[in-house]
């Protein structure tokens, strides 16, 4: 199956995103193909989870080690937006 790029709200996924989101949404829908993904995701909305970044040395009062700077994994969440259904967290591919 040849790579897709998918539409959740407002966010175009990347086809490594596409196919991470079709893969999981395999396991819990029955979905057979990109189209099907991009149609169920019309219901869908996604919002990006920035890694939280707190120095070491704040939330410690002692010496602190050394940390690397933009540390941290970010995710795109997709959800449905018109009722409670299941929440998908997949990585982002783009992490700077």
């Amino acid at each position: 199956m040849a790579g897709q790029r998918i539409m959740v709200g407002y966010v175009e996924l990347t086809e490594t995103e596409s196919e991470e989101l079709f893969q999981e949404v395999k396991k819990d829908k029955e979905v057979e193909s990109y189209d099907a993904l991009q149609a169920l995701m019309e219901d869908f909305d996604s919002r990006i989870i920035e890694p939280e970044t707190q120095p070491l040395k704040e939330l410690l009062d002692e010496e602190a080690p050394t940390e690397e700077a933009n540390t941290g994994t970010r995710y795109i969440e997709i959800f449905n937006k018109l009722e409670e259904d299941s929440r998908y967290r997949i990585k982002s591919s783009k992490q700077d």
